[in-house]
């Protein structure tokens, strides 16, 4: 159970119902870290639109975007995310063989640079905090300066998501926890 209880539906103020209703629009439902971003409207709704930027990105697809999001939840250990992302990677066109190897904590047989590119720039995020001029290189090269921005900004915003649904305690709407 996390450790902030859902809101009642019924004692909404009139913007967290407006907010509600953009996110629940976007993701058909308010769940994970938006029903507790909800106490926060203003919170929520700019957290609802940064992520739809991301997913919308015209550079990186929808499979990059997913194997960025599945890389930081396994540095994270982030369950809640993980769950729902790891069908997404797979579903997006990422191979069930590499969201298995990020699963279980291994480095995945990447046969696509692309892929290579979104993986090593994660984990290099996320290991050292920081991005080295040779992986910063690689990335721009393969997506340019937009894509780059969007890669590392997809990085920082699960990331941030991570460390949000890990302080609050949030579960996977089974109760399972995917990642060991």
């Amino acid at each position: 159970m996390s450790r902030v209880p859902p809101l009642d539906p019924a004692t909404l103020t009139p913007e967290q119902q407006r907010v509600a209703s953009d996110i629940a629009g976007a993701r058909k439902n308010v769940r994970g870290p938006f029903t507790i971003w909800l106490r926060n409207p203003a919170l929520a709704e700019h957290a609802n639109r940064f992520g739809i930027a991301l997913r919308d990105s015209k550079v990186l697809d929808r499979r990059l975007f997913e194997l960025a999001v599945i890389t930081v939840c396994r540095a994270f250990t982030v369950q809640y995310a993980w769950s729902s992302h790891a069908p997404a990677a797979e579903a997006a066109g990422v191979s069930p063989e590499v969201v298995a190897a990020i699963r279980d904590n291994k480095v995945p047989d990447l046969r696509r640079d692309d892929e290579r590119v979104v993986y090593d720039v994660a984990t290099e995020l996320m290991r050292t905090q920081e991005l080295s001029q040779p992986t910063y290189d690689r990335a721009i090269a393969q997506f340019g300066i937009e894509g780059t921005v969007d890669l590392v900004s997809t990085v920082g915003y699960y990331a941030m998501v991570g460390i949000f649904l890990k302080s609050f305690d949030v579960p996977t709407p089974t109760g399972d926890k995917p990642l060991k």
